[in-house]
């Protein structure tokens, strides 16, 4: 009994495999945004003041003439994005890809002044942006003087980085920066949590980075990119597919 595949049963047999793959092995991807829920910032030059109310807020280092340090807080809730990407597809059957956080200026010129005089002066520099897992501060109540209680060294609080990034002040606005996918980060969109952004001047750097709040207009926005996660039968018959197609090569190379 001859078992070879004649021409045409090979090739019949290759296009019926693949017409069993899925019509694209590229996952579907979807990106949701999420306005900013609480933020504010704090300053070593008056380390008693919240500044929950203002319209700005920044990220600066000390210089010569503004010798004060400026670290911001922003807030985001996951669980609308969470609940949109589940409708999309499916609880579990999501994974982030990517994320990036974009924001406002006003003043987004190196050199200038902005009104209000507890800014620094806009200025490049690095900053940093890091995720802390305390979520309880409140944007009414923060201040330089009780930020500790929400940073590493209290009550088992910690701080992932994010990344490092440097401010060009070239008058662009708004800014968009790629953030680090920590676990902790991916788990808290996973699960449709908090996310708090702790931003802070890299050592050394005289950055003055000044961007919106949400009282002010075009504030903060998160940018959660998603894709698509097989399910089990469709990775089967992808599998199935590629393992026959294979299986087509090698009869034809021994042919």
């Amino acid at each position: 009994m001859n078992h070879h595949l004649t021409r045409n049963q090979a090739l019949k047999l290759t296009i019926l495999l693949t017409a069993a793959l899925p019509a694209s092995l590229s996952a579907q991807s979807t990106t949701l945004s999420q306005v900013v829920d609480a933020n504010t910032y704090v300053s070593s030059g008056q380390p008693t003041q919240n500044f929950g109310a203002m319209g700005a807020m920044e990220i600066a280092g000390p210089t010569t003439t503004q010798n004060r340090t400026e670290e911001s807080l922003i807030q985001f809730n996951m669980a609308t994005l969470q609940t949109e990407f589940n409708a999309d597809y499916g609880p579990g059957n999501w994974a982030v890809t990517s994320v990036t956080l974009t924001q406002f200026a006003n003043y987004p010129t190196g050199g200038v002044q902005p009104g209000n005089g507890s800014f620094n002066v806009i200025a490049p520099g690095g900053f940093e942006l890091n995720l802390l897992s305390d979520n309880t501060w409140s944007q009414t109540a923060i201040t330089w003087n009780n930020i500790s209680s929400i940073l590493p060294g209290t009550d088992g609080n910690t701080s992932t980085s994010l990344g490092d990034f440097n401010y060009a002040a070239n008058g662009v606005s708004p800014v968009t920066w790629t953030l680090g996918l920590a676990p902790s980060l991916v788990n808290d969109i996973d699960t449709g949590g908090a996310v708090t952004i702790f931003g802070r001047p890299t050592a050394g750097s005289t950055v003055g980075y000044l961007f919106n709040t949400a009282s002010q207009g075009n504030p903060a926005v998160l940018n959660v990119t998603v894709e698509e996660v097989p399910e089990p039968t469709s990775m089967a018959s992808v599998a199935s597919g590629l393992a026959g197609l294979a299986a087509v090569r090698r009869w034809k190379k021994q042919r």
